[in-house]
């Protein structure tokens, strides 16, 4: 199994928060990753849109499969998320990156999140650091 196989499976196995909510991270190559929240009347606010943490804890999870991608350990240190249009009858959140630097010590990834039907809901820059352990440790 290749690597990028390995990162994803384990960082879908061992993100229990991610499991609760039904997130999956279901592609990462080389400083990208893409990923999956299904939606339901939980995830809404009182206004019936998606509730705006919900994309947040997309991307953040999808940027820091992006930043990890070879199985280093991350962590967020900062990020700047932008809302752009409300998740109204949204069944399916999907989340794409894009590496804006890939250091040694820091990775910026920029996330988009869409709806089902590929209409950009928000989108942020995520800050991570990378750390000297791997996830396989």
């Amino acid at each position: 199994m290749e690597l990028y196989e390995r990162v994803r499976e384990q960082r879908n196995s061992a993100n229990h928060f991610a499991k609760k909510l039904g997130l999956v991270i279901t592609r990462i190559d080389q400083d990208y990753a893409e990923g999956e929240l299904p939606v339901d009347r939980s995830f809404t606010n009182p206004q019936g849109s998606v509730q705006g943490g919900s994309m947040f804890t997309l991307a953040d999870a999808v940027g820091g499969a992006a930043a990890g991608y070879d199985g280093r350990r991350i962590a967020t240190v900062d990020a700047s998320f932008h809302y752009l249009r409300p998740g109204l009858h949204t069944s399916l959140l999907k989340a794409k990156t894009r590496m804006v630097k890939s250091g040694s010590t820091l990775k910026v990834v920029d996330v988009s999140v869409y709806d089902q039907d590929d209409t950009l809901l928000s989108e942020g820059i995520f800050t991570y650091i990378i750390m000297n352990k791997t996830i396989f440790e």
